[in-house]
């Protein structure tokens, strides 16, 4: 699904466009860790790669279709990376 290897960058601007997450919602799930910036760009804005931009688009996928939001969203996402790691080491045996 993700290819690491890319070696793109997104910025908060773009990275919205691509997930339609407003740019203040993408700051903010970097700050909550609900995903992980790859850097931060001198004035404190996230840089995001494709792994991020997948998950931001998982988020809103489940913000807007299962309307999950808080707590249940963050426990939902942390299982579906957890499903998403143990699927990695698998692949690795």
């Amino acid at each position: 699904v993700i290819n690491p290897d890319t070696g793109k960058l997104f910025d908060v601007t773009t990275a919205a466009e691509y997930t339609a997450v407003d740019p203040d919602g993408i700051r903010t799930y970097c700050r909550e860790g609900l995903i992980r910036a790859t850097r931060y760009k001198d004035d404190g804005d996230p840089l995001l790669d494709e792994d991020g931009i997948y998950w931001l688009r998982r988020i809103q996928s489940l913000r807007t279709e299962m309307r999950l939001e808080g707590p249940s969203l963050r426990i939902v996402l942390d299982l579906m990376q957890e499903v998403e790691r143990l699927r990695q080491e698998l692949r690795r045996l």
